[in-house]
């Protein structure tokens, strides 16, 4: 039995290892839709090592570990199958009140591309009346003088995610979806000389069509103020450049996304702090800035250009404490990759 019990753990680690370090290395794209319906395929091959091994040693752990996987496979698949996954085209519902609408719209027959047109234009039409904010946005606050601090907080839910450049105003964006909105709110507080910036996408229906996530907010912030940014993003692509930015303080959240962070050198000290979920989490910091980074968590791929290990989950470069300006990275993953670039 604990013979058993090692080969099912054991296996299923060695799986996972292995489909992670060749997915990060660009070896293997497994195409999932292809390959779940075929879960019973797992149970087929237990029931004939069973018939063909017999009570021999070992057997019984493959044996489990092929039930194990199958379970999980016939899981994942009629979980694949509940979120309406018909080839290229999902469709997420994110709003209890539409759940009934929602359900109407999915027993219809979509397989034809106008009638799925048809119903997205209904669904605009209900949701957004009139004075309701356009699927289509463009948002932005004049720079005041006086402004010296800002913050920015960014509520992605799922898309596409944009910010480089510099802009005159304190905050622009341009936004674009398929049925989902977004709203932004800014103030300011002149006794202090600062001001708060918020993005922020809208409930609704979230449609991904040909691979392709339609929600998408590209950002551009004034390169004046010393910003504290929270970004938030549940699934999707982020690609944020802060190298013209004084940033102060960033928060990053994600769970299943590709993130690409670009900082900078304008202030003497930034913190960066980052929670993934199933991500992949590029960090690039130019090389005259010293560099800590702080790691918790236990299944993470890592590439550390330019650090050493210092023990303990610590990673420094080597001009970190002669260095003028200094970076520090505080990151916890589930099951990520994680790579460190110096530029």
């Amino acid at each position: 039995m604990r013979n058993s019990r090692g080969i099912v753990w054991g296996g299923l680690l060695i799986i996972l290892g292995v489909i992670w370090l060749l997915r990060s290395m660009n070896l293997l794209n497994i195409d999932w839709d292809a390959v779940l319906p075929y879960w019973p395929v797992l149970l087929i091959l237990a029931g004939a090592i069973l018939m063909a091994a017999g009570r021999e040693r070992g057997s019984g752990g493959i044996v489990a570990l092929l039930i194990t996987l199958s379970v999980f496979g016939g899981i994942v698949n009629k979980t694949h199958q509940a979120i309406d996954n018909h080839g290229d085209n999902w469709n997420f519902g994110w709003h209890d009140d539409d759940d009934d609408n929602y359900d109407h719209h999915h027993d219809e027959d979509n397989d034809d591309e106008g009638d799925d047109d048809d119903r997205d234009d209904d669904y605009r039409k209900e949701r957004w009346k009139s004075g309701d904010r356009p699927v289509n946005g463009s948002y932005n606050y004049e720079m005041e003088d006086f402004i010296q601090k800002a913050s920015f907080n960014l509520e992605g839910g799922a898309g596409s995610f944009t910010l480089n450049g510099n802009t005159a105003k304190l905050f622009e964006a341009s936004t674009k979806s398929t049925v989902v909105g977004f709203k932004s709110s800014t103030s300011v507080n002149k006794l202090n000389n600062t001001a708060s910036v918020s993005l922020k996408m809208e409930e609704g229906n979230v449609k991904i069509k040909n691979g392709e996530i339609s929600n998408q907010a590209k950002i551009q912030l004034n390169e004046k103020p010393i910003w504290n940014i929270d970004l938030g993003i549940g699934a999707g692509k982020g690609d944020f450049d802060f190298s013209n930015y004084k940033v102060e303080k960033l928060k990053v959240s994600t769970g299943v996304a590709d993130m690409d962070l670009r900082l900078g050198d304008k202030l003497p000290m930034a913190v960066v702090e980052i929670e993934a979920g199933v991500a992949s989490v590029t960090v690039e910091i130019p090389e005259s800035v010293g560099c800590e980074m702080r790691m918790d968590g236990a299944l993470n791929a890592k590439s550390m250009d330019g650090m050493n290990s210092v023990g303990n989950g610590v990673y420094r470069s080597s001009n970190f404490d002669t260095a003028a300006k200094k970076v520090i990275v505080h990151y916890e993953g589930g099951l990520t990759s994680i790579n460190i670039k110096r530029y």
